[in-house]
């Protein structure tokens, strides 16, 4: 199985977009970092952006690579990540906290499909929320370190349109649908 991942701003659409993918039948994962602040908050947890940003980080890269692995050796076709271990790696970056070799180690021993789509600051969408209790200044910087830790491990990034939901979905699927070897099953049938 592919697995392409769906990287760049937060509140910048992905989490929409993987919904809309999920909904055209295609396998997905959803985001980790939101799923780890949920859970942290209803349990008044620490592993919190703003509180143990250090404990974030290790739980956000544990939790992804568990996401990557529990994929492998499913279904043919695609699947996609909302998001990856890259972006703790990332976040390292962002907090002055680098990667320790361990992680960096796991994640070059496991690779997702090229490109990577990227999905750019989108201030007009962007908003907070519970989980995500950053600003768009933070969004960006966040974002800027993303796209330098996919480009330094390797990848392709194609930036992914601000445009209307349906329309990312075609546009991901005109690309793939290009991508030869990579045509994406549809278990749903649905298009």
């Amino acid at each position: 199985m592919a697995k392409f991942v769906i990287t760049g701003a937060s509140g910048a659409g992905k989490s929409t977009l993987i919904a809309a993918l999920a909904a055209q039948g295609y396998p997905t994962v959803p985001e980790t970092g939101r799923q780890i602040v949920a859970e942290q908050v209803a349990r008044q947890g620490s592993a919190l952006p703003w509180l143990d940003q250090a404990a974030f980080m290790d739980l956000l890269f544990a939790r992804s690579i568990a996401a990557f692995v529990h994929t492998a050796g499913t279904a043919e076709g695609c699947v996609f990540f909302d998001r990856s271990f890259l972006e703790a790696i990332a976040y390292g970056a962002v907090i002055a906290r680098p990667a320790p070799e361990t992680m960096l180690q796991a994640a070059h021993e496991r690779r997702f499909a090229n490109p990577v789509f990227v999905c750019p600051p989108w201030r007009e969408i962007f908003a907070q929320d519970r989980e995500r209790q950053h600003d768009f200044e933070f969004a960006r910087t966040d974002y800027a370190a993303n796209i330098a830790t996919y480009a330094a491990a390797g990848y392709e990034l194609v930036e992914v349109p601000r445009a209307f939901v349906s329309e990312r979905v075609a546009f991901i699927q005109q690309r793939l649908g290009d991508l030869s070897g990579h045509q994406p099953s549809n278990p749903a049938g649905k298009r």
